[in-house]
């Protein structure tokens, strides 16, 4: 019998031990994304997704969970003050981050910012009631015009497209609100303003909201202004809205986008960082039909579109591996 206690004592301690070492080596990693009615916050659901259900097939101990944020310019923000150590970010903002310029110039450049992969195109989609008599960004002269809530990349966005007028927000629109990407498509149908600007992917839901729920559309923004921003800002580019996209939309429209792309600090642990990436692109088929926002994505383009800081050694470590990277 004291045999038999003496055998369960060791046993139940060596379970103990076991269970206090898994404990101990598991790591968690929340990825910073944006509001609920974009694609970045679903986007950093299916990369959790995918990097939670690779535990037993990768053999790591990883929870990975998702945080609803103000947006790309508050991620950089949370990054650079090590509030957060992945985020998802527009590659305009990242660039500026890595160099303390436009919008960071009250905090400086972030060195240590770093690259991991570009996710979807964001297209700059300009939303307005049929009653607003908009067909282009020229008409919503002194109109009642949501950019974008406070601190997210796409009121950033709208502020330096408009610079490119010699404008601002203020001055150009009859009043700027900024409401979040969950309240612009209500706020639309139900006339508190005439149109939104959002920077997302195409068939994002704060769009599909709008044009499904009221007499909405989108519009075209593709002018020399346009051209000559593109053509100073490689990061930026043309994107087309392919005719049928949206409800009520009879024609191909022309505006202009740049990738989203997933950051980090470079302090971030490098295998939560390489089973990150490799989770993503070891199940990239799997990734990109998670959503429509991705059908353009390829492991190539992934690896080089809107970088313009570092990548990081955990992220780069995957592609040499796969032979992405030299």
């Amino acid at each position: 019998m004291k045999t038999k206690l003496l055998l369960a004592l060791a046993t139940g301690a060596a379970i103990a031990l076991a269970s206090g070492a898994a404990a101990q080596d598991r790591k968690f990693v929340n990825i910073g994304t944006a509001g609920i009615g974009g694609g970045y916050y679903p986007t950093g659901g299916f990369i959790c997704n995918v990097l939670n259900k690779s535990r037993e097939a990768q053999g790591h101990n990883i929870r990975c969970t998702v945080e609803s944020t103000g947006g790309s310019v508050a991620n950089l923000r949370s990054i650079q003050a090590g509030e957060l150590d992945v985020a998802i970010a527009q590659a305009d903002w990242q660039y500026h981050s890595y160099r303390g310029s436009s919008k960071f110039e009250d905090v400086g450049a972030n060195e240590d910012l770093r690259f991991l992969f570009s996710l979807h195109i964001d297209t700059a989609h300009l939303v307005a009631r049929a009653d607003a008599g908009a067909t282009s960004f020229d008409d919503l002269e002194g109109k009642i015009v949501n950019i974008g809530n406070a601190g997210s990349g796409t009121e950033a966005t709208m502020n330096f497209a408009l610079s490119r007028y010699d404008t601002d927000a203020e001055s150009y629109f009859g009043q700027a609100t900024r409401l979040t990407s969950r309240e612009q498509a209500q706020a639309l149908c139900d006339g508190k303003i005439d149109a939104f600007f959002y920077t997302t992917g195409v068939t994002a839901s704060s769009i599909t909201e709008a044009t499904n729920t009221c007499d909405a559309t989108v519009l075209n923004w593709n002018d020399e202004t346009i051209d000559a921003m593109i053509e100073e800002f490689p990061y930026y580019g043309k994107s087309i809205i392919p005719n049928g996209t949206y409800r009520g939309q009879t024609e191909e429209l022309t505006t202009w986008g740049l990738p989203a792309t997933l950051v980090a600090s470079a302090s971030a642990d490098e295998e939560v960082v390489y089973n990150m990436v490799k989770a993503v692109f070891d199940n990239f088929e799997d990734f990109t039909a998670q959503s429509t926002l991705y059908v353009a994505i390829t492991r190539e383009g992934a690896v080089v579109n809107g970088r313009s800081v570092p990548v990081h050694p955990g992220a780069e470590r995957y592609f040499k591996e796969v032979g992405l990277m030299e």
